[in-house]
């Protein structure tokens, strides 16, 4: 029985470096959760993420709890518990966006909603980056869309090397955001509006080109 949009996320994880990673990675999406206290304390029709199988009996008592139970501490079993919040089991499309500058940044789209972003130094650190994240997203599709500007080319001859994944090469007309114009007002505030402002205008880019079409790479 579905009593709400989305079911709670909750933590119980005994490692302390992989706890604090899902920390990070949950509020750098703003992601809700809470962590385990005890099984009669979970919101009901929770999910719960553990590595821990103590956790996993305490959570078994309890009939309208799902568990994602991952003692490797994987991230595509993070993603997972994150997905099944959605009632969801994958994305249809993972779509990787790059701004080749002289320092790359990379934003991640599933379904349209931001996973993460991060900016670079190279393109071997761009390669490395989407080689490692592909790894972590369940999903129909994997696009990469990369800006045809400075060492476009160069990141999306390298990439197709290392991963059989669609790659495209977009143009990069208006990837510069601008106050004034409205399609940069909205992207912002439906994409950034967390982020800091020294970060803002490069990710920006990476995002209005994750969202445009382009060449194929052969």
């Amino acid at each position: 029985m579905r009593t709400t949009s989305r079911r709670p996320l909750v933590i119980a994880l005994y490692e302390p470096r992989w706890f604090m990673a899902v920390l990070s990675i949950l509020r750098k999406r703003n992601i809700a959760f809470t962590v385990f206290e005890d099984e009669n304390k979970l919101p009901l029709y929770s999910v719960l993420y553990t590595d821990y199988q103590y956790f996993v009996e305490k959570a078994s008592r309890r009939s309208d709890i799902l568990v994602i139970y991952d003692p490797m501490h994987r991230c595509i079993e993070l993603e997972r518990a994150i997905l099944a919040t959605r009632f969801k089991e994958e994305y249809d499309e993972i779509v990787f966006g790059v701004d080749p500058g002289s320092r790359p940044s990379v934003v991640v789209l599933g379904d349209e909603g931001l996973l993460d972003y991060q900016a670079l130094y190279s393109v071997k650190d761009v390669v490395e980056y989407i080689a490692d994240k592909t790894q972590c997203y369940p999903s129909k599709k994997i696009v990469v869309r990369i800006g045809g500007g400075f060492n476009g080319w160069k990141i999306a001859l390298a990439l197709k090397k290392k991963l059989k994944v669609r790659t495209e090469v977009v143009d990069e007309w208006e990837t510069t955001p601008k106050n004034t114009r409205l399609d940069d007002i909205l992207l912002s505030s439906k994409y950034l509006v967390n982020l800091a402002k020294h970060r803002y205008r490069d990710l920006y880019a990476a995002l209005k080109i994750a969202l445009r079409r382009g060449i194929e790479v052969d």
